[in-house]
């Protein structure tokens, strides 16, 4: 398959319009399209609970990864109060932020717009 996007880049968001007027990431408020992208996680990343068989560190969880968004606006367009949740960057889904997946990176979460636009340049 020919790709625009050269290994290991991360596709920009594609945004519609969620219930507050924001412009949110299209998975937040598709719930089809965010469990493909969510299964794609189980299947590529080993995206899981912590209390499974595999392996990992307590302190690499979801809600400490570079590309896990928790910005004001992003939980917005989740619309969860529990603090649980955020958007994974990587792999376009809403996610708990005790969960943990093989491609966790150092630096998170995301949590204010600045580093957001930061982060959408690397």
């Amino acid at each position: 398959m020919i790709s625009v996007l050269p290994d290991g880049a991360i596709p920009v968001d594609t945004m519609s319009n969620g219930d507050n007027g924001n412009s949110c990431p299209l998975p937040t408020q598709d719930a089809e399209l965010n469990a493909e992208n969510q299964e794609m996680a189980v299947d590529e990343a080993n995206y899981r609970e912590p209390n499974t068989s595999a392996a990992f560190r307590v302190d690499q969880v979801c809600g400490t990864c570079s590309a896990y968004n928790q910005t004001e606006e992003m939980l917005e367009c989740i619309d969860d109060e529990s603090g649980n949740t955020g958007y994974c960057q990587i792999w376009k889904f809403v996610s708990k932020s005790e969960n943990v997946c093989d491609k966790w990176a150092t630096g998170g979460p995301i949590t204010s717009d600045k580093q957001a636009d930061y982060k959408d340049i690397l």
